[in-house]
């Protein structure tokens, strides 16, 4: 091949290669979430509105609408939910707060995946780093403040996988430190100390004088309800069937996930409540498949959230249903997952 013929080769392959090029960052770009401006409406920043809304009875929660504020913690009123939020400085993939302290568990997509929890104050500043084990998964604060707890599959990526494996641990805010996971606490079912070396923890909700808890364990194909002594590091088994439980306001009622179809690689969930009173179980009227642990916004309705309609969009949306088996779910806070009440 003559010298001009490769040069001409040469640079048409260049032309190529430089074309393929800027079409993936066109297409990146399309494709990343966060791209552009923000789609939600928002509060001026530095306006001081925010500090007003924490003042009231508000929802804190991740923002899933496309733009620059996407996975950033935003904050509304209960009063105007569907108005403008107030963006926080914190990006989370999951995150709760309860009394002034939250806290953020979050992804870094980088070359290598990390995983990261933060400890975050009532105006929303990092005050504890701590590198988490896995994916995060769930996140509660307990009432008073003081412990955080948070789930992470540690291989796998969902509970729906036949190869899951979860660490639960509780961490005290106020340093930042964690006291240990439930797997170092002493476990009982029937009395008898619970050891397999398959078994998984998730879903920690906490009573109202903070010590108190409950949680799902799995072994295996077995999934109970147990209920917990944070100090003692003590937890027994109650039901079968419970998954990622939420106890509500008036401590009364656990809602949770059942499972009602297929085996592990295709499954499905309905929202129940169980009355820990009676021993009653309700199934609730949303009849979409929720893999979620859901929030209380009152004794009387659950939040939790689903993926949005269009599923070409990673928008999640937070819906609520009565948590009496009676009405129908409604479109609570469309962009947002992960919600927190402060009732307060």
């Amino acid at each position: 091949m003559r010298t001009r013929t490769r040069v001409v080769v040469f640079a048409g392959l260049v032309v190529v290669c430089i074309g393929v090029g800027l079409a993936y960052l066109v297409h990146a770009r399309s494709d990343n979430p966060s791209a552009g401006p923000p789609t939600e409406q928002t509060l001026p920043p530095g306006s001081g509105l925010l500090a007003t809304i924490m003042g009231e009875p508000h929802v804190v929660f991740s923002n899933t609408e496309r733009g620059s504020n996407y996975k950033h913690v935003e904050v509304v009123p209960l009063a105007d939910r569907n108005g403008p939020r107030a963006v926080t400085p914190l990006t989370c993939d999951r995150v709760a707060m309860t009394n002034g302290m939250g806290i953020c568990l979050k992804v870094d997509q980088g070359v290598v995946t990390t995983y990261e929890g933060e400890i975050f104050d009532s105006s929303f500043d990092v005050v504890h780093h701590f590198p988490l084990t896995g994916l995060p998964s769930r996140a509660r604060v307990s009432p008073d403040g003081h412990w955080a707890a948070m789930t992470v599959f540690v291989r796998g990526d969902s509970y729906a996988g036949t190869n899951f494996s979860t660490r639960t641990m509780f961490v005290d805010t106020s340093t930042g430190r964690s006291i240990g996971n439930l797997e170092q606490f002493t476990v009982t079912d029937n009395g008898k100390p619970v050891k397999a070396v398959s078994r998984n923890y998730w879903g920690v909700t906490f009573a109202d004088d903070s010590n108190h808890f409950y949680a799902t364990l799995a072994v295996g194909n077995d999934i109970h309800l147990i209920e917990g002594d944070l100090q003692a590091r003590t937890a027994h088994t109650i039901i079968s069937g419970v998954e990622c439980p939420s106890l509500s306001p008036d401590q009364q009622h656990i809602a949770y996930k059942l499972r009602v179809s297929g085996q592990f690689s295709a499954l499905g969930w309905r929202l129940h409540v169980f009355d820990l009173r009676t021993g009653r179980d309700t199934t609730l009227a949303e009849t979409r498949s929720v893999d979620d642990q859901v929030e209380w916004l009152d004794d009387g309705t659950v939040l939790y959230s689903l993926p949005h309609a269009n599923q070409g969009t990673p928008q999640q949306d937070t819906w609520a249903v009565p948590s009496n088996g009676t009405g129908a779910p409604r479109l609570f806070i469309s962009g947002s997952y992960s919600p927190a009440v402060s009732r307060s």
